[in-house]
């Protein structure tokens, strides 16, 4: 009795065991002419060995003499694949290329090529922008580190496998579409993992809360809580949290999620907040901006870049106010990207706007004289050839109903005699041509007061 009750607790047992093992996942392969299970384990799996998996999965009596068309399972996790690499298409400032066993950091410029198992950091005000090879872009602003955890193709299937592992800071992501039902793109932290199937989206890891933001800018994203209890060891990429529910987060929402725990509730991003006369001429020692509240908003997010799609980023800044100010940007044409983020780190819905940056380098001057007038002096620093000059001086601040407003003035000085007492505010435009445009360079106002 006592033995048959073990072998009875042993079959109650059995069942129950084999629901906890996954099945194998397995590719179907339709057999073509010429076709033999030595040929297809050279062709398509890691060892020309597996034709004899491949026999015993299929119960093929011949493996030199397959019927054509006939199908044939094959175990996807035997198939051969091939490494690829991501271009590195725009850099600013110190981005690394970090060794795991210890060897100096490699710096990273543009035309690098990356590939799985390269682990990148950027520092301060440093940033690199790289592209996959089916035109997705992964861009990774300052003070963050990624690693690229998988970059490969299955050769049979052609399904293509991307796996970026955020140690620090945070990601921005554009995947293109996927073409292929098994191609894989995930962001891992150590707090979530999160794929998806062609959309735009930032992954933030929040240190210091040991949480991770998720924000979806088109398309959609599944979120899984990961942490401690999803890791296999200290060296895996950590997996979903056991138990925990994925949760789908669309275009327009995003989440936090902290290690440890399931993915968080999506929630509405903020809207994007307006800057206040986005089209002026920056021309003073420092491109700022002022930015209108956007409710809800606990900080506000300001860059800058080159082009549209923000993958070559200048600057990144996150201020509390709602000024953002930066120095030392070149003349030229640029994006200003602004976003709101929420009490809990969440970036809002982004908007994007042009702007033009030229300082102003006019050194004035204005020196009395006899008859109640003054004589006004101006240099341009690094001038362009064939410049031209208007000359305004009004009674008003804002210059409106100038009191003498000169088109093409020649030189750099002006001699106005005869003014009646009171305080006058005057200024000097540079007009230039550029890329066959007028460009007009206000120098800055200057005031005096004329007291007899």
């Amino acid at each position: 009795m006592a033995v048959a009750g073990v072998i009875a607790m042993i079959c109650s047992i059995q069942p129950a065991y084999a629901k906890r093992v996954p099945p194998q996942d397995m590719t179907p392969y339709v057999v073509r002419a010429d076709d033999s299970l030595f040929t297809l384990a050279d062709r398509y799996m890691q060892s020309p060995a597996d034709w004899r998996l491949l026999r015993d999965i299929n119960h093929v009596a011949n493996p030199r003499h397959l019927q054509v068309n006939a199908r044939l399972s094959i175990p996807t996790s035997r198939l051969r694949q091939t490494l690829l690499t991501a271009k590195v298409v725009a850099v600013r400032g110190s981005v690394e290329k970090l060794d795991t066993a210890g060897a100096p950091p490699l710096p990273v410029s543009a035309g690098t090529l990356l590939m799985e198992g390269d682990e990148i950091s950027t520092g301060r005000d440093a940033f690199v922008s790289m592209t996959l090879p089916d035109g997705s872009h992964v861009v990774l602003p300052s003070s963050s580190r990624i690693h690229i955890g998988r970059l490969r193709t299955t050769l049979l299937t052609g399904a293509v496998d991307r796996q970026f592992d955020l140690k620090q800071g945070e990601v921005t992501t554009d995947v293109t579409p996927f073409k292929n039902p098994r191609d894989s793109f995930r962001v891992i932290t150590p707090s979530v993992v999160a794929g998806v199937r062609g959309t735009r989206f930032r992954v933030n890891y929040l240190s210091a809360q040991d949480a991770t933001t998720v924000e979806v800018l088109a398309g959609k994203i599944g979120v899984d809580g990961a942490g401690p209890d999803g890791a296999a060891n200290s060296t895996s990429a950590p997996q979903p949290v056991p138990g925990g529910a994925q949760t789908l987060v669309l275009a327009g929402y995003g989440n936090l999620t902290r290690t440890g725990n399931a993915a968080g509730a999506p929630v509405r991003l903020l809207d994007p907040p307006e800057i206040a006369d986005p089209g002026k001429l920056q021309n003073a020692p420092e491109v700022a901006f002022d930015l209108m509240p956007v409710a809800s908003a606990g900080a506000y997010r300001t860059e800058i870049a080159t082009d549209a799609d923000f993958l070559d980023l200048l600057r990144d800044q996150r201020t509390t106010g709602l000024h953002a100010a930066f120095d030392n940007i070149p003349d030229g044409n640029y994006f200003v990207r602004v976003s709101a983020t929420d009490t809990h780190s969440i970036d809002g819905l982004p908007q994007v706007f042009t702007f033009s940056r030229h300082l102003d380098t006019t050194n004035a001057a204005a020196t009395p004289i006899d008859g109640n007038g003054y004589t006004f002096r101006w240099h341009v620093d690094g001038e362009a050839k064939g410049a031209r000059y208007r000359f305004i001086l009004s009674d008003h601040a804002d210059l409106s109903a100038p009191y003498i407003d000169l088109l093409d003035v020649a030189g750099g000085e002006m001699t106005v005699a005869n003014l009646p007492p009171g305080k006058y505010y005057w200024t000097v435009v540079v007009d230039t041509f550029e890329n066959g445009r007028l460009l007009s360079i206000p120098s800055e106002i200057r005031s005096f007061t004329q007291t007899r």
